[in-house]
């Protein structure tokens, strides 16, 4: 039997749904609904959620896989990360994406001590912030932070994680939650990405097989919450590729031991299953980035 640690639970942070008693109708405007707009929806009505009721649901932060990695003595891989300053103006639905896997990286580059190249992330993450704009929820700006603290990881991680909250505080003051939903995703795709395409060498870890289960229970709770925002093309196309993930994910068999109080497996994972997921999410990322390259 394998069973998550405790300590990716602590990376966690949650994401709550609340139940409105507000009766404001969202402004729903066909002629908006295109590649570049999301209709506004009531979430908690699409989740089925009574008046009042609290529905919560468990995110990755921008610094979940790469401190697992870390502590599992992977090696640090340049090559898997997203190239710098090389960010085209997008649609409010590709930046979004694209912030959440930036800030990935970021977390990445911070957590493994490479000041230089946390730098550059700091530039990067600070121009999307600003074109969507998120900067003036950001003090002093996120760069600015970011730089002023090089030489304390520990100043370095708390910023990065502000960071992340306050791109979804300005989301949920603007009342647009899909785009906040949709940071978070680019940060999973990313943390995904590079936990099924780094180098765990020969002997299969039960810390990795862990990391996976945390990374499909992570899945089942964007699918539900997506779910609403399918009337946009480029959502719907995020998703579609994130249900032929789920598929895959779905090999594994995972399942709550009331016992221990955990998620087990029944055995480990295969290099097979990893094989796999990692091609849909490498295919998928690959995507997204050419949306946002200049």
């Amino acid at each position: 039997m394998f069973k998550a640690n405790s300590w990716l639970l602590l990376l966690i942070i949650p994401f709550l749904i609340l139940a409105c008693t507000d009766d404001e109708d969202f402004e729903n405007n066909p002629d908006n609904i295109n590649e570049a707009l999301i209709e506004k929806i009531n979430l908690p009505d699409q989740l089925g959620l009574d008046s009042g009721e609290v529905k919560m649901f468990t995110m990755p932060t921008p610094l979940q896989i790469a401190t697992a990695l870390r502590v599992m003595k992977v090696d640090y891989n340049k090559s898997l990360l997203l190239q710098n300053a090389n960010i085209a103006v997008g649609s409010d639905i590709d930046l979004s994406l694209a912030l959440g896997m930036y800030l990935t990286d970021l977390g990445y580059v911070t957590v493994y001590n490479n000041t230089q190249q946390s730098l550059k992330y700091a530039k990067d993450i600070q121009f999307i912030m600003e074109e969507l704009p998120i900067a003036m929820y950001v003090n002093d700006g996120f760069k600015k932070r970011f730089h002023a603290n090089i030489d304390n990881q520990d100043s370095l991680c708390k910023i990065i994680l502000e960071g992340y909250n306050e791109a979804n505080q300005y989301i949920s003051e603007t009342e647009n939650e899909a785009l906040g939903l949709l940071i978070l995703t680019g940060a999973y795709i990313e943390g995904l990405y590079l936990a099924s395409s780094s180098n765990v060498s020969n002997i299969w870890l039960e810390e990795h097989d862990n990391l996976f289960i945390q990374q499909k229970l992570f899945l089942d709770n964007f699918m539900v919450l997506l779910d609403g925002y399918t009337n946009n093309t480029k959502v719907a196309a995020v998703v579609n590729k994130l249900t032929k993930l789920k598929i895959a994910f779905d090999e594994i068999d995972v399942h709550f031991n009331d016992v221990t109080e955990s998620y087990e497996l029944e055995k480990s994972i295969t290099p097979t299953n990893r094989n796999k997921i990692n091609s849909l999410i490498t295919e998928l990322r690959n995507e997204i980035v050419s949306e946002i390259s200049q």
